[in-house]
C-alpha cells in the first residue's frame, strides 16, 4: 500500500504540473504518454548539468534552458511555448510541494 501512495504521489507531483501546463498552453500534442517522456527529459536535463557543472543557482538556469529546448522537442511547439511550459510546470511542482507541507503541518498540529 506504501509503494502505491508513493507511486501516486510522485505521477500527481511530476506529471500532473506538465499535463496542466499544456492544457493552460492549449498545446494540441499532450497525451499523458508525451507527458511522461518530457518529465524523463526533465529528468535527465536536471542530472546531466549537476553531474557537468555542480549544483546551484547557475546550474538550475541552464537545466532550465535545456529543460525548455527538449519541452519544444518533445511536445512539437516553439522554443517560446517550450521555455514557458517549463517556468510553469516548475512553479505549479513548487506550489503542489507547499500545499503537502501546509497539509503536513496541518495534520501534526491536529495530532499535537
Amino acid at each position: 500500500m506504501t509503494i502505491v501512495l508513493t507511486l501516486s504521489l510522485l505521477t500527481l507531483f511530476m506529471l500532473a504540473p506538465i499535463k496542466l501546463g499544456t492544457h493552460v498552453l492549449k498545446i494540441e500534442r499532450s497525451g499523458i504518454d508525451v507527458c511522461f517522456v518530457a518529465v524523463i527529459a526533465a529528468l535527465a536535463a536536471t542530472a546531466f548539468t549537476e553531474m557537468v557543472i555542480g549544483e546551484g543557482v547557475f546550474p538550475t538556469l541552464v537545466a532550465l534552458v535545456i529543460t525548455s529546448i527538449l519541452f519544444s522537442l518533445v511536445f512539437r511547439t516553439t522554443a517560446v511555448a517550450g521555455f514557458v511550459l517549463a517556468l510553469l510546470s516548475t512553479a505549479i511542482q513548487f506550489t503542489f510541494a507547499l500545499a503537502l507541507v501546509a497539509l503536513g503541518v496541518v495534520i501534526a498540529y491536529s495530532i499535537s
